[in-house]
């Protein structure tokens, strides 16, 4: 999503305490995707020029709303989202930065789509896992080649970032 850029360890400390809260409401079919995954992976933590947290997740939208609503967060309907059940988006707080999580249906083969963001994430699972902090992050299967999808050949270097769209 489109928006301002944060500072890398805010953005850490909002991935955290949402993984954080997901593990404790056991919610597992998830994983971090876009410049959260890059960052991960590249730079052991969120990107500084980053704006915000990508997690694809398979979830009841109002169920994972009210999750999050009981915790103090709350969300916005900007850049189109307005009823759409397939986004949540996240109002930054003082001690958050916002965070996107891109409701998806999942098929038989694995394969993660969104309607919102036009983007099918193919074959995600199984998820793999990574300690990271005081969390464990999901990260879809074969990752690596995902990001190179994403991000070329040179994702070792920090540029400009994209938005993604298609088939991953």
């Amino acid at each position: 999503m489109a928006g301002r850029t944060e500072n890398k360890e805010r953005l850490n400390h909002t991935l955290e305490t949402i993984v954080n809260i997901l593990h404790e409401e056991n919610i597992e079919d998830w994983f971090i995707m876009f410049g959260t995954l890059l960052g991960i992976v590249r730079e052991d933590g969120c990107i500084e020029s980053d704006n915000d947290i990508d997690i694809l997740i398979n979830f009841d939208y109002d169920k994972l709303k009210n999750v999050f609503e009981k915790r103090g967060f709350s969300f916005t309907y900007i850049w189109g989202i307005n009823d759409s059940k397939h986004i949540l988006k996240s109002v930054e707080t003082e001690e958050f930065g916002s965070f996107d999580f891109y409701l998806c249906d999942v098929n038989e083969n694995g394969d993660y789509n969104n309607s919102w963001h036009p983007i099918r994430v193919m074959n995600a699972t199984p998820i793999e896992k990574r300690e990271w902090r005081s969390t464990i992050l999901n990260l879809p299967k074969n990752y690596m080649d995902r990001i190179v999808k994403l991000y070329g050949e040179d994702w070792k270097t920090p540029r400009i970032q994209q938005g993604p769209g298609g088939e991953i």
